[in-house]
C-alpha cells in the first residue's frame, strides 16, 4: 500500500507541476516542484527514501514531457538521495541546513541540465545562465523546500500532540 501511494504522490506532483508552474512562476521562474518533493522526502525520511522518491518522480518526469528518458530520474535520485544524506549524516536538519543544501542541490541540478543539454556551452553563456535562471531557481527552490519543510513539521507536531487513537497516558 506504501508503494501505490508513494506512485500516486509523484505522479500527482508532476501532473501538479504541469498544470500552476505558471501559477507559481515568479517573473519568469518556475519551481521544480519533482526536485522539491525529491528534496523533502530525502531531509524527511532518510536517503534510502529520498532516492526512491526522486527516481519515481524523475521517471514519470522523463515519460511525461518531450525529451530523452533518464536525465531527470537521475538528477531527481541524486538530489533526494544527496539531501538524505547530507543532513542525516553531517548535521541535523534545520531551517538553514534545508536551506543551503536544497540551493546547492538546485544549482548542480540546473547546471547538469544545462550541460547536457547545451554540451558546447562557453564560459560567457554559462556565467549568463548562472546570472540569470539557475542562482534565481536555486533560490526560489530553496525558499520552497523550507516553507513546504516548516509546514510539515508544523503539522506534524500538532498531530502528534493529539494522540490519536490512544489511551490517555
Amino acid at each position: 500500500m506504501a508503494i501505490f501511494l508513494n506512485i500516486v504522490l509523484c505522479f500527482g506532483v508532476v501532473l501538479a507541476q504541469a498544470v500552476f508552474s505558471t501559477i507559481l512562476s515568479v517573473k519568469g521562474i518556475y519551481p521544480d516542484l519533482c526536485f522539491i518533493l525529491a528534496c523533502l522526502i530525502g531531509f524527511l525520511s532518510g536517503e534510502y527514501k529520498g532516492l526512491m522518491i526522486g527516481l519515481t518522480v524523475g521517471l514519470f518526469q522523463d515519460l511525461l514531457t518531450p525529451g530523452g528518458i533518464g536525465l531527470n530520474m537521475v538528477i531527481k535520485a541524486l538530489a533526494g538521495g544527496l539531501a538524505g544524506i547530507t543532513t542525516h549524516t553531517f548535521s541535523t536538519v534545520t531551517s538553514a541546513s534545508v536551506l543551503l543544501i536544497t540551493f546547492a542541490l538546485s544549482l548542480g541540478c540546473g547546471l547538469a541540465s544545462l550541460v547536457v543539454a547545451y554540451p558546447e556551452l562557453n564560459s560567457l553563456d554559462l556565467l549568463h545562465a548562472f546570472s540569470s535562471g539557475l542562482i534565481p531557481q536555486g533560490l526560489y527552490n530553496s525558499l520552497l523546500t523550507l516553507v513546504m519543510f516548516w509546514l510539515i513539521k508544523f503539522i506534524g507536531q500538532s498531530v502528534n500532540m493529539v494522540h490519536l487513537g490512544q489511551k490517555p497516558r
